[in-house]
């Protein structure tokens, strides 16, 4: 029996938004009528599907600095990152600074003091795109990093700004979509072969 062509990358990517979209889906089938639950609480379906693609997104920067196809130093912070945010996402910690860190300093009266993780995301995974799209040479991964990164700050935007229902409702939504896009952008990289050692003959 002929062996099945291999999934073609497009196809992965495709496959891992579309699975992401059907869990979201279910997830607010499963809370009906009251489907905002399956989004608001850091302890729900959604929000542990946004650590899930964290820690993945990890690992794939991990697999793409070791296949060459980004530089360690990328490679490295994306890894770190998404592994902090990952623990973010489970822990609540940049919720723990936006309600006590009154308690801690007295600048946290302002609430850009209050909101400094969340808008230190957005600069800094600003600035990380722009690195990752150098380094990214596939036309489909600029592609979906760049929609990933569009989402991520539109998900800030619903969380910082004050939204009309249903939307404020979906921000996590919004964030699991944007990883999903990251995470897509990373599985169309092919990345470079790794070489084998090469030996010299006597």
């Amino acid at each position: 029996m002929p062996a099945s062509p291999p999934l073609s990358r497009p196809a992965a990517a495709v496959a891992v938004l579309a699975s992401s979209i059907i869990f979201m889906a279910i997830s607010a089938w499963s809370f009906a009528p009251v489907w905002e639950r399956a989004f608001r609480s850091d302890a729900s379906p959604v929000a542990w599907l946004s650590s899930a693609l964290l820690l993945t997104l990890a690992a794939m920067s991990l697999r793409l600095m070791a296949d060459g196809g980004l530089p360690r130093w990328l490679g490295g912070w994306m890894a770190a990152a998404m592994f902090l945010l990952a623990l973010d996402e489970q822990f609540m910690w940049h919720e723990l600074w936006k309600y006590r860190c009154g308690e801690w300093i007295a600048l946290c009266r302002f609430e850009t003091v209050r909101e400094l993780p969340m808008l230190g995301v957005a600069v800094v995974g600003s600035l990380t795109a722009w690195a990752l799209h150098r380094a990214l040479h596939d036309r489909w991964s600029r592609g979906l990093l760049w929609a990933g990164l569009a989402t991520g700050l539109w998900a800030i935007a619903v969380d910082q700004l004050p939204m009309p229902y249903p939307v404020a409702e979906l921000e996590e939504g919004f964030e699991v979509l944007a990883e999903a896009l990251m995470l897509a952008a990373f599985m169309c990289s092919p990345g470079l072969p790794i070489r084998p050692p090469q030996t010299t003959g006597r």
